[in-house]
């Protein structure tokens, strides 16, 4: 007599398992899954995660050698190690679309001017969101005789938990009531607090950039924290991709002649590029 029950199909999974090893064989996947792992397990073996995600184990190592040169873990003989559990989704890089290759360009070269041992400032934003993950990540910052390698200000929780993970990093976060969304922190808590602080350098995302509106954003209480940054900084960085030029937001951030330095992707009008050489303002085209 014939079974009558289901016959296996050549697109289902083995196991429950398999279908998620497969997902997981991204670089950037891979990574999430191992951090997943080490909150629980704190220790991983490069054979028993080869063998996880079914990669190979020269794989592994590779990426094992990557996230510890990201501050992310340590490797010990045969494995890695955590440095910290604490591993947020706010801190996940969001899924890639059309500007997003233009946002990443900015935020190489905004990571670029960061010197090691330097009091850097961030508002929120997905641009300031990526310079800060990667001026964290350097390989040349290195905590030496009780002093950070670098010193992070960070008006968003998202950057902050990017921060925080790397142990060569000191965080300060500014505290305040967290907006939806953006993760930013507002209100009298935050702007007090930033009263005291002096930054080296404040890397300042934007909503629009205008002649005559200047930097602008869609909160005024997110703007009124930024303005205080900026005006306790030496150095004033402005992050934006072409499709930001020309657009005005709510609320007005500052003009573009208080920048020192402005880092565009994307093409740049002459009048703009008139404005800030008048302004003597360096422009970075990426």
């Amino acid at each position: 007599m014939r079974e009558t029950g289901p016959r296996p199909s050549a697109s289902t999974p083995s196991s429950p398992s398999e279908a998620p090893r497969r997902a997981a064989r991204g670089r950037s996947a891979r990574w999430d899954h191992v951090l997943s792992l080490l909150t629980t397990t704190k220790r991983l073996s490069v054979a028993e995660v080869a063998a996880d995600l079914e990669v190979s184990e020269s794989t592994v190592r590779r990426d094992f050698m990557e996230m510890e040169r990201a501050q992310l873990a340590r490797r010990t003989h045969g494995g890695i190690v955590a440095v910290d559990v604490a591993y947020s989704l706010a801190s996940v890089p969001r899924a890639a679309d059309e500007g997003s290759a233009q946002r990443e360009r900015v935020a190489d070269r905004a990571a670029s001017l960061v010197e090691p041992g330097q009091i850097i400032g961030f508002n929120g934003g997905r641009t300031t969101t990526s310079a800060a993950r990667r001026a964290v990540s350097r390989s040349d910052l290195d905590s030496r005789d009780g002093t950070p390698g670098l010193t992070v200000v960070c008006a968003a929780l998202n950057i902050a938990t990017e921060a925080v993970l790397r142990p060569s990093v000191r965080t300060v976060v500014l505290g305040g009531v967290a907006e939806p969304y953006s993760f930013e922190l507002t209100g009298p808590l935050a702007t007090a607090t930033m009263r005291d602080l002096w930054l080296d350098t404040m890397f300042v995302g934007t909503v629009g950039l205008d002649l005559g509106a200047g930097l602008t954003c869609n909160s005024d209480a997110e703007a009124g924290v930024t303005r205080i940054m900026i005006g306790h900084s030496r150095r004033v960085v402005g992050l934006a991709t072409a499709d930001k030029i020309g657009h005005r937001a709510l609320a007005g951030i500052c003009p573009v002649s208080v920048l020192t330095d402005l880092i565009i992707a994307g093409p740049v009008p002459e009048d703009l590029r008139a404005h800030l050489q008048e302004s003597s303002v360096r422009l970075h085209e990426v």
